[in-house]
């Protein structure tokens, strides 16, 4: 045993510098079918190749080590003491690298990865939710982490390359970034299917100024649209409630009678849940809130995000479709 070691160890320089394509050719493999049946002809049935192939693989083997793997006996052959030493080590190299396909298959199925998001309030309670959870139905194994924040603070996290992708507003000027797609989302008023306005077919900015007005802060992209047409048309309202919070501005006009703000993919579950109605401003028309799905070039994405975002694209489009529609 101890010859035969050294006699690979010494041979083993040869394979340093060119071992590689031992392991990525058939050699190992069709040695250990070789090993397992006792038979070339019997390998070759078993690997649906011909003889002559298995036999070259053998031999280009021994070449390699310098060893005679197995012993020929008439017409059959029987491993050898050398033989049985590369077998163990053939087995653990096969069970490893078929290990590492069953991986590469896992990912490249989409079983499991990950997918970091960052989107603004009003997609993450609408669309978002459930493009999340169709994409589990469909990749259970894939994890999604969401970050839910304003525009500013979604779009600082697709600069810096911490997420795969984010959905908001007002994309920076950023060479690194790309558009994915790109809504223009119309801004109305938001009531209770009780409120007085919630029979027109649509209303003016100065209307809604009769009643009480829940308004999103600067901060948020809709808050600034609808801050510089109430300063242009120099409307004052009855009843003024800032937040920065769309739920809550959701709750005022479902609860309280307020007149809230906001695109119909902001109040699109309440909508079809028929708690709120959107009435589109008109005279003068308000400008629309463009809402973009940007990811950073400089952050490579594989499979599962780049499936995410595919799913995410669709169902933007599908949305416009409906408004457009509408």
């Amino acid at each position: 045993m101890a010859t035969i070691m050294k006699i690979i160890q010494k041979k083993g320089s040869n394979l340093k510098n060119n071992p590689t394509h031992l392991f990525y050719s058939p050699a190992l493999r069709y040695f250990v079918e070789v090993a397992k049946v006792g038979s070339i002809r019997g390998a070759a049935r078993g690997l649906n190749v011909v003889s002559s192939a298995v036999n070259r693989q053998i031999l280009n083997l021994e070449d390699q080590f310098g060893v005679q793997l197995f012993d020929r006996i008439g017409r059959g052959i029987k491993i050898s003491e050398a033989g049985e030493i590369l077998l163990i080590h053939a087995k653990r190299a096969l069970a490893d690298f078929d290990n590492a396909i069953e991986a590469l298959d896992d990912l490249s199925g989409l079983k499991r990865g990950i997918v970091k998001v960052a989107v603004v309030e009003s997609v993450a309670d609408s669309l978002m939710t459930r493009v999340v959870s169709r994409f589990q139905q469909t990749y259970p194994g894939i994890q999604v982490e969401i970050l839910i924040a304003s525009s500013a603070r979604v779009m600082q996290s697709i600069s810096n390359a911490e997420v795969h992708v984010a959905l908001g507003f007002n994309a920076p000027n950023h060479d690194g970034l790309k558009h994915i797609n790109c809504q223009e989302l119309s801004i109305g008023a938001v009531v209770a299917p009780s409120h007085d306005l919630a029979k027109m077919p649509s209303c003016t900015l100065a209307q809604c100024m009769h009643y009480s007005i829940a308004m999103p802060n600067d901060n948020l992209s809709i808050g600034r649209i609808l801050s510089n047409a109430i300063r242009s048309q120099k409307l004052i309202s009855k009843t003024l409630i800032k937040t920065n919070s769309l739920r809550f501005m959701k709750s005022l006009a479902t609860q309280s009678g307020y007149v809230a703000f906001q695109t119909r993919l902001g109040i699109e579950a309440e909508r079809h849940a028929k708690n709120l109605i959107f009435i589109p401003i008109t005279k003068p028309d308000l400008p629309s809130d463009q809402l973009v799905l940007v990811t950073n070039e400089l952050h490579e994405l594989s499979l599962a995000p780049r499936t995410f975002i595919s799913h995410l694209d669709q169902a933007l489009t599908r949305f416009q479709k409906l408004e457009n529609q509408t």
